[in-house]
């Protein structure tokens, strides 16, 4: 039985090392395959579609050469070893110098989601990466891998992070770069470090003599040790930020029911609420302060800052409400009755005293969706603003009888 074993395990070795092997090509048609799926990738960075990125990492061949190096140490290859190195070193110029091309290039400048998404490696990601070594060795042992090695590209996502990489070269962007550049490292490293441990395993199972200097092997444990601690740093960042985050919306729907926050902010132990509604007094300021401590958010100061002075609302205010803020968008072609409304404030009776109008409609804590229009005043009608609100306030329930809304004016 044990013998079988044995038999089962050389022919695993066998199918690992021919299937390393036959991955590792230097040829023109195995750049060229790169240069595309790295290409398409970063048009899926840049137009923040996942799809097309997940296509991309099915094609490429980048994780050949990292698998080859692990596979190579835990084997004591040199030869082998200092191909997959090569391999790897020329792939990883192709990628770099194409994606910083098509970024330099391309007409969209901002930074997507999905590129962004890629500057901030964690703990998990060296989860996904190791794991996903170590499906990637055990899918080359099979000699039908099945889906497991598309699933292992997907997963192990080296594309990504490269073409990040690229956006911030041609960007200039450092903190991007490194990020990027990090989360690459990630899981290059631990993508060969799961097919070394792999490797290993299998030449036990078969009965073959490990012949790995130690030396060797204390420089992986340590360099191992030295790449994940600024990735653990980050994932407890991130845990803090999600709970924080989670508190905030907890005190924003049980203290400020009554007004509507259209911007919540959390940076350096400070909370910065904008807000539109009912103006805060100073006792009751106060006495939010103190009812942070009932939301785990006792280390954190708090400032509100009032969008609305009485039925006015500040320029700043106007333009981040109304520009910025989805809660509040212009109307769309449909004819409802903020249609009309927006329609016959902006008629030539009110040509004089209105510069423009936005209507919509913004939910509150409670899931509460309320009307609003914003009424962008001129200066003349701003000298006559009581007369002008008293006309406006009729045309409103005139046209808009069956709900409350809120006029604001700029």
């Amino acid at each position: 039985m044990n013998q079988q074993s044995e038999e089962e395990s050389e022919l695993r070795i066998d199918t690992i090392d021919s299937s390393v092997r036959e991955d590792l090509k230097l040829d023109w048609s195995n750049f060229a395959i790169l240069f595309c799926s790295i290409i398409i990738a970063s048009v899926g960075l840049n137009m923040d579609s996942s799809p097309v990125i997940i296509g991309a990492m099915l094609i490429s061949p980048i994780m050949a050469p990292i698998t080859g190096i692990g596979y190579s140490i835990g084997s004591g290859y040199t030869g082998l070893l200092k191909k997959s190195a090569r391999l790897f070193a020329i792939e990883l110029l192709i990628g770099i110098v194409a994606s910083s091309i098509y970024f330099t290039l391309s007409p969209m400048k901002e930074a997507s989601e999905q590129l962004m998404n890629r500057t901030s490696p964690t703990l998990w990601d060296v989860l996904i990466a190791f794991f996903g070594g170590i499906a990637g060795i055990i899918a080359a042992s099979k000699k039908t891998p099945g889906n497991i090695l598309p699933g292992v590209a997907i997963a192990t996502a080296l594309m990504p992070p490269l073409c990040t990489v690229g956006y911030g070269i041609s960007q200039t962007n450092w903190q991007i770069i490194g990020g990027a550049a990090y989360l690459f490292l990630i899981n290059a490293f631990f993508i060969a470090l799961s097919a070394l441990l792999g490797t290993i395993i299998f030449r036990l199972q078969s009965g073959q003599k490990l012949d790995i200097p130690l030396k060797n092997r204390v420089f992986t444990i340590v360099l191992a040790v030295i790449i994940i601690i600024p990735s653990m740093i980050s994932a407890s960042t991130i845990v803090k930020q999600s709970y924080v985050e989670a508190q905030l919306d907890q005190f924003v729907t049980g203290e400020l029911s009554s007004v509507y926050v259209t911007k919540k902010d959390v940076s350096n132990n400070k909370i910065t609420l904008s807000i539109i509604g009912n103006s805060i007094s100073k006792t009751r300021l106060k006495s939010l302060k103190n009812d942070l401590d009932e939301y785990h958010l006792g280390g954190y100061s708090l400032k509100i800052n009032q969008l609305t002075n009485g039925d006015y609302i500040t320029t700043d205010a106007f333009n981040k409400y109304v520009k910025e803020q989805s809660s509040v968008k212009s109307s769309s072609s449909s004819e409802t009755s903020l249609d009309k409304l927006q329609d016959k404030l902006m008629s030539s009776k009110y040509s004089d005293d209105i510069k423009d109008v936005y209507v919509g409609n913004m939910q509150d804590s409670k899931d509460e969706k309320h009307k609003v229009v914003v009424v962008k005043l001129t200066d003349t009608g701003k000298n006559d603003k009581d007369t002008l609100d008293k006309g406006i306030q009729k045309l409103v329930k005139k046209t808009i009888s069956d709900s409350d809304v809120t006029v604001i004016y700029n």
